[in-house]
């Protein structure tokens, strides 16, 4: 499906999401501060589990 949308004016800033700059490895992937388990931590930096951004906030 292609949306209609209205074209990014030329003197736009680009956009970049946090999210995706995590899941090319360029910065690390966030973890919740109510997060402890070490071995959760650990698979969460590795990319093995994600948390739902409604559960991480914005930290």
């Amino acid at each position: 499906m292609i949306l209609d949308l209205p074209s990014t004016p030329t003197t736009a800033d680009p956009v970049i999401l946090p999210g995706l700059l995590s899941g090319l490895g360029i910065t690390p992937r966030r973890v919740p501060a109510w997060i402890t388990d070490p071995d959760l931590i650990a698979d969460i930096v590795a990319g093995y589990a994600d948390i739902p951004a409604d559960f991480g906030g914005d930290q």
